[in-house]
């Protein structure tokens, strides 16, 4: 994990000389307008965008989870399970929680995107364990 971060903190430490640099030749001038506004998350593209399988490993066995959309909310369980209702983390779009009804566990889950745009992982914390897992292509 440690090799993956280190291209990306590069990245991020040229971007921020370059863009001192381009600041320091562009001669100042004052705003007119106010600096833009986030864009709300459209959550039923985000939802329809993460909704499918994914493939964990623990403890040498592989462990399935299925996500689904039921009234523009997203849930999530193993396969002939109930589904349970994952609720949106404010602020981090991919990220969302649940308490699970039956056994009172917190769930922590965080879909990541590849290089190409697409929601291709999950990352599941549960009670200090983190899962890893990949999306299942059919």
């Amino acid at each position: 994990m440690k090799h993956s971060l280190r291209p990306i903190a590069a990245l991020f430490l040229a971007l921020a000389c370059l863009s001192g640099l381009l600041a320091a030749q562009i001669p100042s001038k004052p705003s007119t307008q106010a600096a833009p506004q986030d864009k709300p998350v459209d959550m039923k593209k985000l939802i329809a965008e993460i909704v499918g399988e994914f493939s964990f490993e623990f403890q040498g066995e592989s462990i399935l989870l299925q996500f689904t959309e039921q009234d523009g909310h997203l849930f999530g369980a193993p396969p002939g399970e109930t589904p349970e209702q994952l609720n949106p983390v404010q602020g981090k779009p991919l990220n969302f929680d649940v308490t699970v009804a039956s056994s009172g566990d917190y769930y922590e889950i965080q879909f990541a995107r590849n290089d190409k745009g697409v929601i291709d992982k999950c990352t599941v914390i549960v009670q200090g364990q983190v899962l890893e897992g990949t999306r299942i292509i059919k």
